[in-house]
């Protein structure tokens, strides 16, 4: 049992272990490739510092890490593998199961290699249904042995065709679980479409406000009915467990990040007390980076109000 998992008795009598999860984003650690359309951008040093960044956040008590395998390094031509930058992700990856930290493998964030956006990107249907599948299955080749779950998207793309979850669906089912990632403020109404496609629900929550503006109580409390009625809905949908795959305060204020934060854990620990199977909460980005303040840990790796809020 993870000793720092937290354990909740729920409506029906059992006891749901719920471990708590930090995303390393691309945008976050490394920043985005020169290889991908958003790029390139500056990162937060994990590039050298993983080794110590992993440790420092299973010292705060996280149990699980969902890592991005940056397609855009990972593959920057169509269906060629850059082995360096693979040999580099396996490491990674090994070295988080080697300190009991559950890996979670993400092959899409935000950041596409230009090769394909060039191509039309998600936005073109050929595009998607030829080249997203093999990049998927190269992943799953490559890395398949070393992750604990496969997070594909961290939000399925809204207005995506429905053939590359079918494609992705059929290469990774079988091995560790595999997670549909669905932003539950746009998308709720698809959720019983993942229906035996998925095995975990992977539920996208956000907030509504802009990153330097104020959030006040009343817009809090607002915002924690919305999270908790969107959590329910989608359970009673599906019926299979959840993750929350991806959560962020997205606040430049260290304290008012916090706040949020801590409003975000009383949604999920009041749903799953009524009976919500959330096994694994992710909250992004683990380590703040140079547009993503908001970490579990601040860019000099000291914990914030945001890691008290969600790990105390």
């Amino acid at each position: 049992m993870d000793a720092h998992a937290v354990h909740l008795t729920t409506a029906v009598d059992h006891v749901i272990t719920l471990r708590r999860g930090a995303a390393l984003t691309t945008a976050a650690t490394l920043g985005h490739a020169d290889t991908a359309d958003l790029g390139p951008t500056a990162g937060n040093g994990f590039r050298t510092r993983w080794p110590h960044d992993l440790a420092a956040l299973q010292d705060l008590g996280i149990t699980d890490v969902r890592i991005a395998l940056d397609w855009a390094r990972l593959q920057p031509k169509p269906g060629l593998l850059d082995d360096d930058w693979a040999e580099r992700f396996e490491q990674i990856l090994q070295a988080t199961d080697a300190i009991g930290v559950r890996p979670w493998a993400c092959l899409h964030e935000a950041a596409v290699p230009r090769w394909f956006d060039n191509d039309g990107g998600f936005g073109n249907d050929e595009t998607f249904t030829t080249w997203w599948p093999r990049w998927v299955e190269r992943a799953a080749e490559r890395f398949g042995d070393l992750v604990g779950g496969w997070v594909p998207f961290a939000c399925i793309p809204a207005g995506a065709a429905d053939q590359p979850w079918i494609d992705t669906w059929g290469i990774l089912a079988g091995g560790p679980p595999v997670v549909a990632a669905i932003d539950l403020r746009d998308r709720a109404g698809t959720v019983g479409s993942y229906a035996g496609r998925t095995d975990l629900l992977g539920a996208v929550l956000r907030g509504d406000w802009d990153r330097n503006d104020p959030v006040d109580a009343a817009e809090l409390s607002r915002t924690a009915d919305r999270w908790g009625g969107e959590v329910r809905e989608a359970a009673e949908a599906i019926d299979t467990s959840f993750i929350i795959s991806g959560f962020s305060a997205d606040h430049g204020d260290a304290e008012t990040a916090g706040e949020i934060v801590a409003t975000f854990r009383s949604v999920i620990d009041e749903a799953v007390a009524d009976g919500v199977p959330i096994e694994v909460v992710f909250v992004e980005p683990g380590i703040a980076g140079p547009d993503s303040p908001a970490g579990l840990l601040d860019a000099d790796r000291a914990p914030t109000p945001t890691s008290s809020a969600f790990l105390d």
